[in-house]
């Protein structure tokens, strides 16, 4: 009996270690499995299905995320703008028939680089798209931009999207600042996201949509009904890259036409020298008004003009940026506002795509020396008191008062006066008065000289009795 409990009790004791080894066996694979089912730290991410597998796939890329925060000014969060920009363009781009669509990030987290674009490759991404909103350092630049990889394919599928991109936003009013690329010191490209999806053989393009520092772009980046605009823009523009179309939409983009860019054997290198040319001559001055018009002539052989900027101090201070206009053309006149009472030294700074500048030769002017509306107005004002003073009874012309400053109002009005005065008829009083006086001086004269007459003959009459 206590054998069979024995053996009783050593067989519950092994069928509870089995128990507890397939029990490890299960955490140990849920552990091993885990980080896969979560490698993207985020909300589960559905993959395609069987009958999506001719799909075009589309992954957005919100930039930043949790600590990463992107840009900030003022009461703009640029990690929160790029996630609401992406959200509006992925449900803009599922109306078209035969597109599924993919966000690196749906809420604030924080991913790698190499995260993101491993998550492209993971849905066997046909293109990613990594939207972003921009700021300049001085806070001077504005504008959108669109950047590439320099190399191959990942250029040549780059450059051709971006460019429907770069045309759009320059629809609807926003200042194009070009496609362009940017590389390491080490030769490689400069921003992870399109170096890590180039090397796995995702095409990407990175868009800067607007400068949110800058009051040219200010309106394009109000709130979240623009930043909303931005992606449905931004979903457009993928449409017609990829021949989409549809019918929830009523448009049909299969025969859009895209740039052709071929494949470069080389390194598409990214323009590191100012502009070659910037000159500058008059083309006409209005003395009178104080305006100078300037042609201003430029070329950069590497890269487009961007930006102008003027001077009429010699180069000490200088205008804001001014946008070239129309960049296939060398050339181009703006007219300048120059102060009154200063003698003009214009120069101009004429910058390149990638911010570079070459400053021109220098004008010499004759001064301004026209009146501001201030002082017309002053004129104006003093004209009427004249005018007012003259209609007065009884008060000529030659009494009117003349235009002075105010602070000779009071002098010019005491010389009035004493002129006024002179000019009063004299009375029999002031006659007999000036007549006594004359007598006095007359009579004192008169004494002077008997004195002195008298002095003299009494020095003779001693100088006689001496001998």
């Amino acid at each position: 009996m206590a054998v069979h409990r024995e053996s009783m009790i050593n067989h519950k004791g092994n069928r509870n270690i089995v128990k507890l080894c397939f029990a490890l066996m299960f955490i140990l694979a849920g552990a091993f499995l885990l980080p896969f089912s979560n490698i993207h730290a985020q909300e589960e991410i559905p993959l395609p299905s069987q009958a999506e597998g001719d799909s075009l796939v589309i992954v957005l890329d919100p930039g930043h995320g949790g600590e990463e925060e992107g840009g900030l000014y003022e009461n703009f969060i640029e990690k929160d703008m790029n996630l609401i920009v992406a959200n509006a363009m992925k449900e803009e781009l599922e109306k078209y028939e035969g597109v599924t669509v993919y966000l690196t990030r749906t809420g604030d987290q924080k991913l790698s680089l190499a995260e993101r674009s491993a998550f492209a490759k993971s849905v066997n991404a046909d293109f990613m798209f990594c939207l972003h909103f921009n700021l300049s350092i001085d806070h001077t630049l504005f504008g959108a931009e669109c950047w590439v990889s320099a190399f191959g394919e990942a250029y040549s599928k780059g450059y051709s999207f971006a460019d429907v991109e770069i045309k759009m936003l320059e629809e609807a009013g926003l200042y194009a600042r070009g496609i362009k690329t940017r590389l390491q010191e080490n030769g490689t490209d400069y921003y992870g996201i399109i170096r890590t999806a180039a090397e796995l053989d995702v095409p990407c393009v990175l868009i800067e949509h607007c400068h949110m520092d800058h009051e040219n772009d200010r309106s394009f980046c109000e709130g979240r009904k623009q930043w909303e605009a931005f992606g449905r823009l931004d979903a457009t523009a993928a449409a017609k890259y990829f021949n989409l179309k549809s019918d929830t939409l009523g448009v049909d983009y299969t025969d859009y036409q895209n740039v052709e860019v071929p494949i470069p054997d080389y390194v598409v290198k990214p323009d590191t020298t100012p502009p070659d040319i910037c000159m500058i001559e008059l083309a006409a001055q209005d003395l009178s008004k104080g305006e100078v018009t300037i042609q201003v002539s430029a070329a950069d052989y590497d890269s487009s003009m961007l930006y102008y900027s003027y001077s009429y101090d010699g180069g000490q201070t200088f205008s804001a940026l001014q946008p070239w206009g129309d960049k296939s053309q060398d050339t181009i006149t703006f007219t300048m506002q120059i102060p009154p009472h200063i003698v003009p030294e214009i120069v101009v700074n004429g910058y390149n795509n990638y911010d570079l500048y070459t400053q021109s030769n220098q004008l010499s002017l004759p001064a301004m020396d026209y009146k501001t509306e201030e002082e017309i107005a002053a004129q104006k004002e003093q004209e009427s008191i004249m005018d007012s003073a003259i209609q007065e009874p009884g008060l000529s012309a030659d009494e009117a008062p003349l235009p002075e400053e105010p602070a000779l109002k009071k002098s010019v009005s005491v010389s009035r006066q004493t002129a006024v005065e002179e000019n009063k008829p004299v009375s029999f009083e002031y006659f007999l008065s000036v007549c006594l006086v004359c007598a006095l001086l007359v009579l004192g004269m008169a004494l002077s000289m008997m004195l002195f007459m008298r002095s003299r003959r009494n020095r003779r009459r001693r100088r006689r009795k001496k001998r």
